[in-house]
């Protein structure tokens, strides 16, 4: 949700969100939509939580409607209870962990008999689980790093 004093998330299709609503509210005329005229005049919106046929999302809001939809993906994407991307990668660093030891006797086992390693079907499960969480985890990184790019532009 975007931090406005309305709580009105960018990709919402209402007259707060429109490229046609005028902020006319400082010299006492309200809130205007430059698409509908009463009498010569502009007419005011109903209720910046309204819409209506005229609708056309402000061109500022695309890189919002775009970033917002990005991060509710992700957290959809990764994490169904919606956690942050922290904390996620904290979950992910814990796992990697807890198979650091298994995967360390493994390799120690590669080490010692070198040509002659037959590893198990679980020992090579291990191998592989653990390069791909390790890839996992560098991706989730990069794109931590990204969001974290996108949120500070203009």
């Amino acid at each position: 949700m975007e931090n406005n004093k309305i709580n009105i998330a960018p990709d919402e299709r209402v007259c707060y969100n429109c490229k046609h609503r005028l902020w006319a509210v400082a010299i006492g005329l309200g809130v205007m939509c430059a698409k509908k005229e009463k009498g010569g005049m502009f007419a005011q919106v109903p209720g910046l939580r309204k819409s209506c046929d005229q609708f056309e999302m402000r061109e500022e809001n695309n890189r919002k409607i775009f970033s917002y939809g990005l991060k509710k993906s992700i957290s959809q994407y990764i994490s169904p209870e919606e956690k942050t991307i922290d904390q996620i990668l904290n979950e992910l660093i814990i796992l990697q962990e807890e198979r650091e030891d298994r995967v360390g006797a493994i390799m120690r086992i590669i080490r010692f008999q070198r040509g002659n390693t037959k590893l198990t079907e679980a020992q090579e499960q291990d191998l592989i689980d653990s390069k791909n969480l390790q890839i996992v985890i560098e991706e989730v990184q990069e794109l931590k790093e990204w969001v974290i790019q996108e949120s500070h532009k203009p």
